[in-house]
């Protein structure tokens, strides 16, 4: 069983519809910026065999869908809290992998991020995002050392390996450890 909640304001892509089970549920959140269909993906949704919602958002404000989507979800998490099934966000918004490790952290909740419903995972970070989310902390960090924490978070796949090499780099492990936790979510799993 798997969930999908399609933000397809962003993706306008509903690819792979047609390809899922009876045991699956997509759930597709449409705003008025994003409110047509093809006649070929009409009938590539009729044709599915998974259970179609359609959700209706309110616009008005920047993101608005995106948090319609987000607090649904939550609601979903709850939901399915005893059940074995897969949650997915089809989008290619990057915003949702923070709502996703959120719940990764809250309740050992995974879910995906992926780009349409062939479930194409999303390349998730980039060097900006991980730089933004430095600049924006409380720490003290020079450009520089802001590449480097970049250049190790790309290079290095355990947190073990990124925390010895920032606290090289700091002689600090109290700063090293705050940035650990900033960069946490960005390494490669």
């Amino acid at each position: 069983m798997a969930i999908y909640l399609i933000d397809y304001e962003n993706t306008k892509n509903l690819t792979g519809i047609n390809n899922l089970s009876s045991n699956d549920s997509v759930i597709i959140f449409y705003s008025q910026n994003a409110n047509t269909l093809s006649f070929e993906t009409h009938k590539e949704i009729i044709s599915s065999k998974a259970r179609i919602e359609y959700k209706s958002v309110d616009v008005g404000g920047q993101n608005a869908l995106d948090f319609q989507l987000s607090s649904y979800l939550g609601y979903i998490v709850k939901q399915n809290e005893n059940a074995k099934c897969k949650i997915n966000i089809v989008s290619k918004d990057k915003g949702y992998n923070f709502v996703a490790e959120f719940w990764k952290n809250e309740n050992s909740t995974d879910i995906k991020i992926i780009n349409d419903l062939t479930g194409e995972l999303q390349n998730i970070y980039t060097d900006d995002t991980i730089s933004n989310v430095l600049k924006q902390s409380k720490i003290q960090l020079s450009d520089d050392e802001i590449k480097e924490i970049v250049a190790m978070v790309k290079k290095y796949k355990t947190t073990q390996t990124i925390n010895g090499n920032l606290n090289k780099l700091f002689k600090d492990s109290t700063k090293a450890g705050s940035i650990l936790k900033l960069v946490k979510p960005f390494i490669k799993k």
